[in-house]
């Protein structure tokens, strides 16, 4: 039926749509000859079933798709096959087909994450209008989603992806059909069991038992973001596991989203988890990634720089950053910083000497953690501005060894001494020949 629309809607459409504002038409300007896709789209909630709200949805996913990417060509698929390939094989173990899967990623395939196009110049509108159909149907219709308001709903439901370079599929029925037995099985006329939280609970313990979690915490090769190898693959190590965690929940219209950390955490917490949003508000996290119920304590002893929500929405800040610096860190633009639920912080206003600020060449100055890395000590986490002499960042987390950066022309210099944030919110400077020191390494986080 949807088909059938879509070539009527091609026959009347005019080639460009009236856009309500400029994110918009510069995403459609952006999508070159794949603009018929994102038009009938729109056409497609605006003429032949007019709904304000999934309109709105529609705009909301073409506006922000300009900082969302997949891989382009065919190369992808052929590493997909061979994974497959590799998972039938009984008489591999795990470590066996991991070790395969990075053999050939790195002798065939090292190119391919650089082989990647903008989601307005692939996508086709059957996969944008069935994730808005399908999200929205949820929204209104799971008593355990019920509670977003629409703004939640575009961020914590109706995305057509939840992390980069995943492949553009209809993935909630696919995860559903393989993770959705104990909700067709519920207790339907007892409230307890239609709760956001017992919804999420029954599609976890169901996607950890078939999944038959199997952690290998090294690399191993490129990542696999089609729901058949999410679903067959044999191992993991916990971002793999969180992402179809994700995945899993909005499929079974649970309202979830992936918070990240961008260093290694201290001591044992993952570096990314699910985030579910409950009826009360309450954002309930899991500890892990499928093996962890999700409400329960977020490690109490954890300390970390920042804390990062994947998000579909371009931050503004953020792009901002990449209009106006000379010098571009790689930041993506799609991360909400949600420290502040997480751990206590600090604004912090650190002085930068003369001499120091002299080398700068523009206004972005950067903020670095330190990490358990002799050969690469300092991870950038954010960036602030110089303002009356002073680098200024938000939100910084307690308890963590820092320093400041500046651009300098040629590339990122330190332009203050490092220092500890204690957990009163004092600073203690740290000379930087000790920074080596082992003293100092309860101060650090891992590398990633």
């Amino acid at each position: 039926m949807i088909k059938y629309l879509l070539l009527v809607l091609s026959a009347i459409m005019p080639r460009l749509i009236l856009c309500e504002d400029y994110e918009l038409k510069d995403a459609l300007n952006s999508s070159g000859d794949n603009v018929w896709n994102l038009t009938i789209t729109k056409e497609f909630y605006s003429k032949m079933f007019p709904n304000y709200e999934q309109n709105k949805a529609a705009s909301f996913l073409i506006k922000n798709m300009t900082a969302h990417y997949s891989y382009y060509g065919g190369d992808i698929y052929k590493y997909y096959y061979y994974a497959s390939q590799k998972f039938s094989d009984f008489t591999l173990s795990p470590e066996q087909q991991r070790d395969s899967l990075l053999l050939v990623s790195d002798s065939l395939y090292n190119n391919l994450p650089l082989n990647t196009i903008c989601d307005t110049k692939m996508i086709f509108a059957p996969t944008l209008i069935r994730s808005i159909n399908d999200s929205y149907k949820q929204w209104k219709n799971c008593p355990w989603a019920r509670h977003l308001t629409f703004d939640e709903y575009l961020e914590w439901l109706l995305p057509y992806k939840v992390v980069e370079c995943q492949e553009h599929e209809f993935w909630r029925d696919s995860l559903l059909t393989y993770f959705g037995s104990g909700i067709n099985n519920r207790i339907k006329n007892d409230v307890e069991y239609n709760t956001t939280l017992n919804i999420a609970e029954l599609v976890r313990n169901e996607a950890y038992h078939k999944l038959n979690r199997y952690g290998l915490y090294t690399r191993a090769g490129l990542p696999l973001l089609n729901v058949h190898l999410m679903t067959h693959r044999t191992f993991g190590d916990i971002p793999d596991y969180a992402q179809i965690a994700v995945l899993a929940f909005r499929a079974a219209g649970v309202p979830a989203v992936l918070d990240e950390t961008p260093v290694g955490s201290r001591y044992t917490a993952a570096t990314q988890w699910p985030v579910i949003l409950n009826e009360r508000g309450e954002e309930l996290t899991s500890e892990w990634d499928l093996a962890t119920f999700i409400g329960g304590s977020f490690f109490p002893d954890e300390r970390g720089p920042k804390v990062y929500r994947n998000t579909y929405a371009i931050d503004k800040r953020r792009q901002d950053y990449m209009n106006q610096s000379k010098y571009k860190y790689p930041f993506s633009l799609c991360k909400k910083d949600v420290t502040s639920k997480y751990f206590l912080t600090s604004n912090l206003s650190v002085p930068v000497d003369k001499t120091s600020r002299k080398l700068l060449k523009e206004k972005y100055v950067y903020i670095a953690s330190a990490v358990r890395d002799e050969s690469n000590p300092w991870k950038v986490v954010d960036f602030g501005y110089m303002k009356g002499g002073k680098a200024s960042f938000q939100d910084m987390g307690r308890e963590v060894l820092y320093t400041v950066m500046g651009y300098d022309g040629k590339g990122l210099v330190e332009i203050t001494d490092p220092f500890i944030l204690h957990k009163d919110g004092s600073i203690e400077s740290i000379c930087a020949d000790t920074l080596n020191s082992k003293n100092l390494d309860i101060w650090k986080n891992n590398a990633l």
